[in-house]
């Protein structure tokens, strides 16, 4: 998506394309004026154990930072706001921040958000603020494909809804008549509508679909707003479920169980010992870097969504950790593909690198080209999983189960699908070994100064650096993966004498395809697993999607991409060919 033309005329964001500003000359206030007031949406918001706000027109975002910090001044720690919002030309993040320095925004959210805003590509974005209690879902697309996936998704309903967009005159696209018929059918009982424009055509519309309307007089930014109200049965309420049954104690159980705690709902975690992060997950190293192309099919859509969304969720589990990575070009990652994402993607998510700046930033001098991702960052996979982990509302257990017995739904967030039994012998899944090694230099200057992505990855700590991992389809031959490792590092640095000071090993499961399987795979059975080396960056993603499906709630992926992860599709293939990996099994 190319960013939205807009400037600043009179310390007012002026879109020329619209010939319209985007507010008044306070924004702040006129939000309170337009869309808190006359919606009485701090008392309702406070009474809410869950409140949803759907906005027409993200902006800079004024709107959702506003009424999020009234929403943590007022409302309970245990409440939570679901704030939807589309936009379909997107502002760049230098005029977001420019408009936010002259606003008397909340800092701290209008930082938060800054710091993680989405690439200007197109796909759904979700964002938590202030301990999991705001949850911001941007879509960057066109209103009417933004509220028909919703439409498709969401059965919770939307209590408020927020039309900020230009004027119908200037942007009619934004005020068709569907649009209101399907505000209607995914309001809750009471649900309001504010909006700056007063227009007739706009009244029409939101009367001919079943809300009350008043215009609201004499506010000190319009002649006129207006309130509607559903006057007649909004959706119907259905009962939440109060608890839930997880297995798993890695990054998919632990993430999965972070998901469902923060929308209120009693985790029992269990795990074979008790505790978390003690299997594979609980490498001491591992980066949460992107498998990331400049394509835009599904697999690479959702590479790309779960870098976006893990990235922001995971920063807040981790302390102490070397941030940002650079990806060098290599056999897998073409100078062409590289420069091709980063022009995409915008240098706040990946900045291109000649030959200089990558040897100031790494400290290597041989390197020819590459990429730096600031948003990159290293992880200590015990740390993380108990740090997910760590809820009022998740409960972990010591229980080693064999196979899917129970009567009340249960979650399977685990390393290994061999707990399904008879449920996954479909699946085109395999369970492989892989090695991580730690080497150290008598030359510091060997040492790189960041992380390094190649065939691997090589994260430097002091004196030492850790490089992995292998991918060990077939059982190797006892000292390879040292030897594997130690080759990869050699190439990376340009050096030679590195001595050996320990190796983890562990197992992970994947696919046919390299994405995971998530959903339901029974009435009461569902699952999140087999992210194979892409963990940490898929399993909070994934454990989100889960959530929001089995909630009812809106996922940050489309729709018509649930196949492209689905535990069925393995089936369908092999309507056509055999399971490419029944050879390979052991």
């Amino acid at each position: 998506m190319k960013p939205a033309v807009a400037r600043f005329v009179d310390g007012r964001l002026f879109s020329p394309n619209f010939n319209d500003y985007y507010a008044a000359r306070d924004p702040v206030e006129e939000t309170v004026h337009v869309h808190i007031q006359p919606a009485n949406l701090v008392e309702r918001m406070c009474r809410a154990r869950t409140f949803t706000i759907f906005e027409f027109g993200f902006g800079a975002g004024i709107n959702f930072l506003t009424i999020g910090a009234e929403f943590l001044k007022h409302a309970s720690s245990n409440a939570r706001l679901r704030f939807i919002s589309c936009e379909a030309f997107p502002l760049s993040s230098a005029l977001i921040s420019e408009a936010h320095t002259i606003a008397s925004v909340d800092r701290t959210l209008s930082q938060q958000l800054l710091d993680y805003y989405p690439p200007l590509v197109s796909g759904i974005y979700r964002r938590l603020f202030t301990s999991d209690q705001i949850e911001l879902t941007l879509f960057f697309a066109d209103i009417k494909t933004a509220l028909n996936e919703f439409v498709d998704q969401d059965s919770v309903g939307v209590d408020s809804w927020i039309l900020d967009g230009f004027a119908p005159d200037r942007n009619p696209e934004m005020w068709d008549g569907e649009l209101f018929s399907n505000m209607a059918k995914c309001s809750t009982t009471n649900g309001t509508v504010t909006s700056f424009s007063s227009a007739s055509s706009v009244q029409r519309n939101l009367a001919k679909h079943g809300f009350s309307v008043q215009r609201i007089e004499g506010t000190p930014f319009k002649r006129h707003t207006i309130l509607g109200k559903l006057n007649k049965a909004g959706l119907p309420d259905t009962a939440s479920p109060t608890q839930i049954t997880i297995v798993g104690g890695g990054f998919a159980g632990t993430a999965t169980a972070r998901a469902f705690a923060r929308r209120g709902v009693q985790v029992r975690l269990f795990t074979p010992t008790g505790t978390v992060g003690d299997a594979t997950s609980g490498l001491p190293i591992a980066v949460l870097h992107p498998r990331l192309s400049a394509s835009m099919d599904v697999p690479a859509y959702f590479r790309t969504q779960t870098y976006f969304l893990s990235a922001t969720m995971m920063n807040d589990y981790v302390r102490d950790t070397g941030i940002g990575a650079v990806q060098l070009t290599g056999k897998n990652m073409s100078a062409k593909r590289l420069k091709d994402i980063s022009d995409i993607l915008g240098e706040n998510w990946v900045k291109w690198l000649n030959p200089d700046e990558l040897a100031e930033l790494t400290g290597m001098q041989h390197y020819l080209e590459g990429a730096y991702f600031p948003k990159s960052f290293v992880i200590n996979g015990a740390e993380v999983c108990l740090s997910l982990a760590k809820h009022s509302m998740i409960e972990i257990l010591a229980r080693e189960l064999k196979e899917p017995t129970f009567v009340e739904p249960i979650i399977f967030a685990t390393g290994s699908a061999s707990l399904l039994g008879d449920l996954a012998n479909a699946w085109e899944v395999l369970t492989i070994e892989g090695q991580l090694d730690t080497f150290a230099h008598t030359s510091e200057s060997a040492v790189p100064r960041l992380t390094l992505i190649q065939d691997g990855y090589v994260v430097p700590y002091q004196s030492v650096c850790s490089v992995g991992s292998t991918y060990e389809y077939t059982k190797w031959k006892a000292g390879l993966a040292t030897a594997t490792n130690l080759r990869k590092l050699q190439v990376v640095t340009d050096r030679k004498e590195w001595k050996h000071l320990g190796s983890f090993r562990g197992r992970r499961t994947v696919t046919s395809d390299k994405l995971p399987i998530v959903g339901q795979i029974s009435p009461n059975t569902w699952v999140n697993l087999a992210h194979g080396s892409a963990g940490t960056a898929s399993t909070p993603f994934c454990a989100e999607i889960l959530a929001s499906q089995y909630l009812g709630e809106l996922a940050p992926f489309w729709k018509e991409c649930f196949d492209s992860i689905h535990p069925n599709r393995f089936q369908e293939r092999q309507a056509r060919r055999s399971n490419p990996f029944q050879r390979l099994r052991r």
